[in-house]
């Protein structure tokens, strides 16, 4: 296929009124380019974090919600919520490391779309959700009188109506991604003969300067600017709450300053990741109506902004750590149904010391009691295992 900004090229050769013969030609990878491959580097590292980090969390709350005992409460809603979206962010790594080596998008139209619905649409959703968590915490603390905020109910329609929102507003940007040729250049190799470096990109179609800044400073506002100031207010006004309960009730024991740095943690890791790709989105928008985005870029402006582009990543990849490993409520539900699970293996392993004797005959209870004081030295090293394995911290 032909891209229509090459036909002046080609009608300004004579050809002797014949059609030439086109040669397409891909260029040389960009595996010996040391700073494709840090970058590239960097994404596989992203991508087994994130992956494994949010298979590992979903796994445990899998474990836990088989419990009867355990139920589906907002926390654990909100983690599975986000751990699923965080794993489709990145599981659009691979294409985008691909399309880093190569230079060239292979996957076609279809997956060029599927690829910026994980990406654009999973990451925004992930930090609209981190703000849903942050209000969930708020409600539970400072408004606890009003159960209905709380309610599994009111935390589903909240979910519903922000994934509803980021696909409103993303919509027009997810629907314009189309894979592009590129023709990098052409040139005459022989009689009639043309050979041209031709590439495909997965990018979003041209749309005019205005149109462009408009919709970027609008996903400012609505993506970025909102959110963050419903975070800050929400966690603020949490430790606010918190302190003043803290001096009022000396007794309540209340770990504030553990508290404190983990919302800070979270706080600043939403900030540090999200606060310099939108400044470096609004800045290209800046210099793009000032009519200087034209201009020569150096290279190490390029390789600076795709370290920008990867901290979205890095949210994404490392949310699971955050809400997820380091949940004290999920820690502990998690080390409940642990010991639970050992508290049944070893009571298993026991009844048949408990029950019958060695020659068939069921056990007195003063017979039991001797069984089991007069256990095996390899007995008593399983059972102290047990009692350890029961105690300890669960991994993810």
């Amino acid at each position: 296929m032909e891209d229509s900004d090459n036909q002046p090229l080609l009608s300004s050769l004579n050809f002797n009124g014949t059609a030439p013969e086109i040669v397409d030609v891909l260029p040389p990878p960009n595996h010996e380019d040391t700073h494709v491959v840090i970058m590239a580097a960097t994404y596989i590292l992203l991508f087994l974090l994130g992956t494994c980090g949010n298979v590992a969390v979903l796994t445990t709350i899998l474990h836990i919600l088989r419990n009867r005992n355990n139920t589906l409460d907002n926390t654990l809603l909100y983690i599975i919520v986000l751990s699923c979206v965080d794993f489709g962010v990145c599981l659009s790594l691979p294409f985008t490391i691909i399309d880093q080596i190569l230079g060239v998008w292979m996957f076609g139209s279809v997956l060029c779309k599927l690829h910026a619905v994980l990406e654009s649409f999973g990451k925004i959703f992930s930090s609209l959700i981190l703000t849903a968590m942050s209000f969930d915490r708020y409600a539970g603390v400072c408004i606890s009188r009003n159960k209905s905020l709380r309610s599994r109910s009111m935390s589903i329609y909240i979910l519903i109506g922000l994934s509803i929102y980021a696909m409103i507003i993303l919509f027009p940007l997810i629907m314009s991604f189309e894979t592009k040729e590129i023709i990098l250049f052409e040139k005459m190799t022989g009689p009639n003969r043309v050979t041209r470096m031709k590439i495909e990109k997965c990018t979003i179609r041209e749309i005019s300067s205005t149109t462009f800044s408009t919709f970027t400073i609008f996903q400012f506002l609505f993506c970025f600017i909102i959110p963050l100031s419903l975070v800050t207010f929400f966690y603020t006004r949490l430790l606010m709450t918190l302190r003043k309960h803290a001096r009022n009730f000396k007794s309540s024991h209340i770990p504030l300053m553990r508290i404190s740095l983990y919302t800070l943690a979270v706080a600043c890791f939403y900030f540090v990741c999200w606060t310099p790709f939108w400044a470096a989105t609004v800045y290209a928008v800046y210099l793009e109506n000032l009519g200087k985005g034209d201009g020569e870029i150096s290279t190490w402006f390029v390789y600076c902004m795709y370290f920008i582009h990867a901290l979205p990543f890095l949210n994404s990849s490392m949310n699971w750590l955050l809400y997820g490993a380091l949940n004290s409520q999920l820690q502990q539900r998690a080390n409940t149904h642990s010991e639970q699970t050992s508290a049944r293996m070893t009571k298993v392993t026991a009844t048949p010391v408990d029950r019958f004797s060695a020659n068939g005959f069921k056990n007195t209870p003063m017979e039991t009691k001797t069984a089991l004081t007069t256990s095996t030295p390899e007995e008593e090293e399983l059972l102290a295992v047990r009692l350890v394995s029961s105690n300890s911290p669960a991994l993810l």
